[in-house]
């Protein structure tokens, strides 16, 4: 198939002016040739819709919005569930007609109705969008009853359509019938009663060619279990597929441009880089139900033809473990883009390798990197990387870096460099939303940089290497700093390791805070331990590429590290204890004082706290006695029977409460502190005696 660059076919399309709504720049984009408008741009399930019937869709969306008053004019800011399908894409560029700010809320927040009604307070919507796949009738009715207390205007039920090759007979069934009853029970606000009412009536376009807060995404939430809002104006979302049109040396095949969604639509990785930017490029953009969630979505490539598409890591290692009876064919592809978190060069020469096993003959495979606060993709490898570089600076990116040791900010320049990556583009977000300071910005050279957080390091050619999160650290005793995010860096990327993080555990007798690594081996790649083991001698024997200061304190073999919907680890899981599989503590083992090799040896003391084990021992002694003594029983269960015991059965009773755990206490200090044996009374004294002390 024949390809040529973007900067070559779109020299047109280049001087398109960006700071205008962004429905326009896409209509300007898809007009300039006049028979890119018949082309297919969305296919949902059965349905396909051409540029010229989308523009026409979002028309008559921007109708009923018009009727509605949720235009710029009553300032309205309207919140829409980000499930991947037709409808939240018309509903997207309708609202954008009429002026209205749009807010993408991720879709699986649609399963807490209080999740969401702090978002719709929080960022002070006037309006919600919600869409029937994910959301439960009980959501609609709490919304309903708590409109007026919410600040909303209008409540609209989108109809998601489940059809096609990745739509099974009975989830299509479900989702109908589920529909059915939504539309008995709350027919005037679905989407499909007012389209009829009201679209066909004169749109009232927005006055402003480009407004701050147009749109707001919002980050995964990895860190704190919540995602971040990240308000956008149109001029930076087109300003961000711009930095496409600009790369000279970037292979697609232009004569026929498929892609698909792959991740919800709440954030720049799916809102911008899976639907703006292949609509920029005329390009048919495929829905599929759930996006890469669904078990069926490989089907996908070969029923449509899909010849590029963004996607993640997890996905590929999803369908790598398949039965191998699985039909993919992948003879349709060319292109894949991976973001959303590291990926090494092991791990792109395991999917190529699996691309071309099953018909994809001559697929390019290119990390990409990129930030929510700079409207998605920033960075990009070339194709003759085979490195773990996540590749260069896009057109109109520009980076600094920040050097911890001497305080610093400097440009890499032809000599390159380490530290912290800061980076800026005319597809900044903007910093505040309603007042609130919600991305941080510093000022270097007189111009707004956003902090990555990520350690990297800049070759003289401008190639990136990402070395670990600049904030993933934790301080030890004495001041000392542990730099997880180069730790967990230098593992993900090793054979065998399909997922890695490092957790700061508290040990309370050692007064410190000591390293776990958690990790999640690769599905046939050898027994667990032994992949860590070998990963551990390369890291710090044979490589060197981490000091022993480095080295982790214990290692977990976790059965499966959680991830959100964009494959990323999720730390705010991982942090609320959310994973499962054994724990050992690493045994460095030296020969004439120099490291040659690790054991693992298992855990005795998983907790690691004091406290939880006497707690624990005591909770067990009390079951015990309860189950021979009725006061103590009711007095654990909060019901003692003081009517019916003496005053000295009653004191016998708190006294063996108070003797156990005593006992317990100096027992788990003899296992730690040998020396204070002496010091044990009550585990020496008998029943008699004790009492007497008393």
């Amino acid at each position: 198939m024949e390809t040529a660059s973007i900067y070559d076919v779109s020299a047109d399309k280049r001087k398109i002016e960006k700071e205008q709504k962004a429905w326009k720049y896409i209509r300007e984009l898809c007009s300039l040739n006049a028979g890119d408008i018949n082309k297919v741009a969305v296919i949902d399930g059965n349905r396909k819709f051409s540029y010229r019937r989308m523009f026409r869709e979002w028309e008559r969306y921007a109708s009923v919005f018009t009727a509605l008053e949720m235009t710029e004019e009553q300032n309205a800011r309207v919140g829409i569930l980000g499930s991947t399908c037709a409808e939240v894409i018309f509903a997207f560029y309708g609202l954008n007609m009429v002026g209205a700010q749009v807010s993408l809320v991720a879709s699986w927040s649609a399963f807490n109705a209080e999740r969401i009604k702090q978002t719709i307070l929080q960022e002070k919507m006037t309006d919600f969008i919600l869409t029937d796949d994910l959301a439960q009738p009980d959501l609609v009715q709490e919304l309903l009853l708590k409109r007026q207390e919410l600040g909303l205007n209008n409540v609209i039920i989108l109809h998601v359509h489940m059809g096609g090759a990745t739509a099974n007979p009975m989830m299509k069934a479900a989702q109908e019938a589920k529909y059915a009853f939504m539309r008995t029970a709350y027919g005037p606000i679905c989407m499909d009663a007012l389209l009829m009412s009201f679209g066909s009536r004169s749109v009232q376009y927005a006055e402003r060619e480009t407004d701050e807060t147009a749109f707001i995404i919002h980050t995964t939430g990895t860190t704190s279990g919540a995602g971040k809002p990240v308000p956008l104006s149109d001029t930076a979302l087109n300003a961000a597929v711009e930095r496409f049109m600009q790369l000279k040396d970037l292979s697609l095949p232009y004569d026929h441009l498929v892609s698909t969604i792959m991740v919800d639509l709440s954030n720049s990785y799916g809102i911008i880089d899976q639907v703006h930017l292949p609509f920029a490029m005329g390009a048919t953009v495929v829905t599929i139900p759930f996006g890469f969630l669904n078990p069926l979505y490989y089907k996908a490539i070969s029923t449509y033809r899909v010849s590029f598409f963004f996607s993640v890591s997890s996905m590929f290692e999803r369908w790598l473990k398949l039965p191998e009876n699985t039909p993919f064919d992948f003879s349709s592809l060319k292109f894949v883009a991976l973001g959303g978190t590291a990926v090494s060069a092991a791990e792109k020469k395991r999917y190529h390798e699996f691309l071309e096993a099953h018909g994809g003959k001559n697929v390019t495979i290119l990390n990409g990197y990129g930030l929510s606060e700079l409207g998605g993709a920033c960075c990009l490898s070339s194709p003759d990387l085979d490195d773990d570089t996540i590749g260069y600076p896009m057109p109109g990116i520009t980076i600094r870096l920040y050097d911890e040791e001497k305080g610093r900010y400097f440009s890499p320049g032809k000599k390159g460099g380490e530290g912290v990556l800061y980076m800026t583009a005319a597809s900044m977000g903007a910093p505040t939303l309603d007042g609130e300071n919600v991305i941080k910005v510093e000022m270097i050279e007189g111009n707004p940089y956003v902090c990555t957080n990520d350690l990297v390091r800049v070759d003289p050619d401008g190639r990136i290497t990402y070395l670990g999160r600049a904030n993933r650290f934790f301080m030890r005793e004495e001041g000392r700093k542990y730099e997880s995010g180069r730790v967990e860096a230098a593992f993900s990327r090793l054979d065998g390791i399909e997922g890695c993080a490092v957790l700061p555990v508290y040990r309370k007798l050692q007064h410190d805070t000591i390293p776990m690594l958690c990790v999640e081996t690769l599905e046939g790649a050898g027994e667990p331990g032994e992949v860590v083991r070998k990963a551990l001698r390369r890291v710090f024997i044979e490589e060197k590429s981490l000091m022993e200061d480095d080295i982790p304190s214990r290692v977990q073999l976790a059965e499966a590290l959680p991830r959100n919907a964009n494959g990323k680890i999720d730390m705010y899981q991982l942090n609320q204890g959310k994973v499962s599989g054994d724990i050992y503590t690493v045994d460095p083992v030296r020969e004439h004082d120099q490291l040659s090799d690790f054991s693992l040896t298992p855990c005795q003391d998983d907790s690691g706290d004091i406290v939880e084990q006497i707690l624990v021992s005591i909770s067990n002694d009390y079951k015990n006695r309860a189950s021979g003594n009725d006061f103590i029983r009711n007095l654990i269960m909060g019901t003692p029977d003081f009517d019916n015991y003496k005053p000295h059965e009653y004191f016998d009773s708190i006294f063996h409460m108070h003797r156990q755990m005593m006992n317990n206490l100096f027992g788990v200090m003899e296992q730690y502190f040998p020396w204070s044996n002496g010091f044990m009374p009550f585990g020496q004294m008998n029943e008699k005696q004790n009492k007497r002390e008393s």
